[in-house]
């Protein structure tokens, strides 16, 4: 678990978290990655869920493609987002396999194409990403408030989990009045109920 001082600003969390995250050799994040999907599909509250919401992974995040098609096995509608950058937000497409035609966005990031947007009515779990979580669900992303704004339109009832490398849980983490919370981050040594 890291620890972030309480003065930490968001910008030196992120500085810290994306250089010991770059730290990682491809098979610690293979390996790791699994650790994490082991424990997020051990979580009823998770696999009583049927339309889940992925990010797609990108550099030495967390890697989802396992989870999607774990998901995908299960009967899960699987849904991943697409950036509208006219409207600075996440649009959502639904995906019935990682075969399907991406193109890299802006930021670097894998994205569905000719997949037409649906809507979110129907999702009820959404695995975010995020630099550092805290134990009662504080969440430091690179700061677009692209998550933040899609959380806001979710149903009500939809279940935010992020999900991150264990040094990725911070002590304290600057949170403004806009930033969402999770209500669980799973880690490859832990499951924070927040």
């Amino acid at each position: 678990m890291a620890c972030a001082s309480p003065k930490m600003d968001k910008a030196a969390v992120r500085k810290m978290m994306i250089r010991r995250r770059n730290d990682l050799t491809l098979n610690e994040v293979d390996s790791l990655s699994r650790k994490i999907e082991e424990n997020l599909f051990s979580c009823k509250d998770f696999l009583n869920r049927d339309y889940v919401l992925y990010y797609l992974s990108f550099g030495k995040e967390v890697r989802t493609d396992s989870m999607i098609e774990h998901s995908l096995r299960l009967g899960k509608a699987v849904y991943v987002p697409r950036v509208v950058e006219a409207e600075n937000k996440l649009e959502v497409c639904e995906i019935n396999s990682l075969k399907t035609d991406f193109d890299i966005n802006a930021f670097g990031i894998r994205e569905p194409s000719g997949v037409p947007a649906v809507s979110l009515n129907k999702i009820d779990v959404i695995v975010t990403p995020g630099l550092a979580f805290n134990s009662s669900g504080g969440r430091i992303g690179f700061g677009g408030g692209y998550y933040d704004r899609l959380f806001m339109e979710l149903p009500g009832n939809s279940l935010r989990l992020g999900i991150a490398y264990d040094f990725q849980i911070a002590g304290s983490l600057h949170q403004d009045v806009w930033d969402k919370k999770v209500q669980k981050v799973f880690t490859e040594k832990d499951t924070l109920n927040c």
